[in-house]
């Protein structure tokens, strides 16, 4: 698996940085796009230009990033926020009335509509390792059934004490394991959906 990996992150990388480099050498024809989508939005920009050329180093900066392995889930997150608005003020297929324009179009949003697909599979990989939260409780249940070990040869009047305090451990790993599920939630909702 790890070898797969050392081979897909740097294959998935490629679209990104390649586009994001030519978004930097020729930023005019996205501008508009990116201009008339902001303003679809309710959220008028200033300086399309500059969100065109910030928008295209991010994807050269994250998809780098992936490609050599490092922060590989972030940034997998990133290029697919990233490439929500690019698709989208790019590839417009809904608007194009000439049929062969329009299915050139639709073809470049599916491609897109995949990557983003592949880049939340990307976000989701804990390289086989299971989640903090599942670490957090499993690491609670050893130290608990330690503990009981440790009352039991000490003669045993501390068993309440030890489930007291093994019941607060877990209550703290159960409420990390719905924080990290609830960022992961609010990530995940912060996405736009298709």
């Amino acid at each position: 698996m790890a070898v797969l990996r050392r081979i897909t992150r740097p294959l998935l990388a490629t679209p990104f940085v390649i586009e994001g480099a030519r978004a930097l050498r020729r930023p005019l024809p996205l501008a508009a796009g990116a201009e008339s989508w902001a303003r679809r939005l309710g959220a008028p920009v200033d300086d399309p230009l500059r969100v065109v050329k910030l928008n295209a180093a991010v994807q050269i900066g994250a998809g780098g990033l992936l490609a050599l392995g490092r922060l590989p889930r972030t940034a997998s997150l990133v290029l697919a926020a990233s490439l929500v608005p690019a698709t989208l003020a790019e590839h417009a297929w809904w608007k194009e009335e000439d049929p062969k324009l329009r299915k050139d179009q639709l073809r470049e949003f599916a491609q897109h509509v995949g990557l983003f697909g592949a880049l939340l599979l990307g976000a989701a990989d804990t390289h086989g390792k299971p989640s903090a939260a599942y670490r957090a409780r499993t690491a609670t249940t050893r130290g608990r059934k330690r503990a009981h070990r440790a009352a039991a040869r000490a003669g045993g009047h501390v068993h309440a004490a030890i489930d007291t305090a093994g019941s607060g451990a877990s209550s703290a790993a159960s409420a990390t394991g719905r924080t990290m599920h609830s960022a992961a939630d609010s990530a995940r909702a912060a996405l736009p959906h298709r």
